[in-house]
């Protein structure tokens, strides 16, 4: 009972009048009711209703508060996960591919203590992404469920390029260039020990050398697997000009991260298909493969796609065929999660308990924060690559 509804009481009290005898002339006298108090059970009653009322409109704030939150995380994970998947479907499907028995995509997992040991890769001090078989549950049926690896899949393949491919100005220009994407981990201030930190997915590319002015050939040549790809080191190619043509697992002289594609990323994977009628659903399993075609989950998994995606299966020898059909999965925090996995991962004194319901395992406990504030996005492309 509100406050209001107690003043209309009283005055409804007020003006009733007895019905009866006639008064007597005298002195005006108040009426009993008149300046009848509220008795003890009606205030009591008034402040329970109010609390009630209180109580209600507490629960309501809190849900639109909670309905809110999960909503902005939402809208923000979703708008990363178009860009990271709407770059990835440009790249593949402007895929190259060409008949000459060199390896024109490729894929690997990385699962070590070092994430993908490139330098690129930051290890937490404390509580690291698990290095376990936590992390690595590639053969799950559902794509949404799999995870790829501690720094998930190392992907790199040729696609025709869009815009300027030269530190020279010289206008639009279309031509292969090396492209590479890979999760990297980094400190966000000077100080590791006790600053938060980043997962990105980073997007490198290695365009084609200047050669007297004008673009020439890729200089690490037209195979993805090739030693100047996967270099750090200058001495084997021109690494001058930031992605012109240094490695792309390493690329730059700096090692620089200017091709960041977005944050918060602590999944990327692919399953690679080639069509193939005499199985069932019309795709066969590329990678990750056993030799079987099952899904595998192991370490040393790999797609080395050199062969026209038509090739027999009884000719495929020790290569693999170039894809038809690749799935993306993306496993993206929100603000809040990226936020508690950086407060798990840092220093702190006295260090942070584990707690009891995930059995003092700090790795449980990483995936767990993980699980309950990320969502995971994938997306099927087709690759439009002819063999030339």
């Amino acid at each position: 009972m509100t406050p209001v509804f107690l003043a209309i009481l009283k005055l409804g009290r007020a003006a009733v009048a007895p019905v009866g005898r006639r008064r007597r002339a005298g002195p005006a006298c108040p009426s009993l009711s008149s300046v009848r108090a509220f008795t003890l059970v009606e205030v009591i009653v008034a402040a329970t209703i109010t609390a009630m009322v209180a109580g209600f409109m507490a629960v309501i704030v809190r849900n639109v508060s909670i309905v809110w939150s999960r909503t902005s995380n939402r809208l923000g994970t979703d708008a990363q996960a178009r860009l990271v998947l709407d770059q990835l479907q440009l790249d593949l499907q402007g895929a190259v591919y060409r008949d000459d028995a060199s390896v024109w995509i490729a894929a690997d997992v990385l699962h070590s203590a070092n994430g993908n040991a490139t330098g690129l890769w930051q290890i937490a001090a404390r509580n690291p992404k698990p290095t376990t078989n936590l992390s690595l549950q590639m053969s799950t049926p559902k794509l949404s469920d799999a995870r790829f690896g501690t720094a998930g899949i190392w992907l790199r393949f040729f696609t025709t390029s869009r815009g300027v491919n030269s530190a020279a100005n010289l206008g639009t220009v279309s031509a292969p260039v090396a492209v590479s994407y890979q999760i990297i981990r980094r400190f966000t201030a000077t100080n590791p020990a006790n600053q938060n930190t980043a997962y990105l997915l980073h997007r490198s590319e290695s365009r084609p050398a200047m050669v007297s002015g004008r673009l020439g050939a890729l200089e690490a040549g037209f195979n993805i697997t090739s030693a100047n790809y996967t270099t750090s080191s200058s001495a084997t190619n021109s690494g001058a000009i930031t992605g012109d043509p240094r490695g792309v697992l390493v690329p730059g002289n700096a090692r620089n991260l200017d091709a960041v594609v977005t944050d918060n990323v602590i999944d990327f994977g692919v399953r690679a298909y080639v069509r193939d009628l005499s199985v069932p659903g019309g795709l066969r399993l590329l990678f990750p493969a056993t030799s079987t075609g099952a899904l595998a989950n192991a370490t040393t998994a790999r797609l080395r796609g050199s062969l026209p995606p038509e090739t027999p299966v009884n000719q495929w020898g020790t290569g693999q065929p170039f894809p038809d059909v690749v799935d993306i999965m993306v496993r993206i925090l929100t603000e809040e999660g990226a936020q508690l996995i950086a407060t798990i991962e840092k220093v702190q004194n006295p260090a942070l308990v584990v707690p009891a319901k995930y059995n003092s395992n700090a790795q449980e406990w990483w995936w767990a924060i993980a699980q309950e504030n990320s969502r995971v996005y994938t997306r099927r492309v087709v690759i439009n690559a002819k063999s030339l």
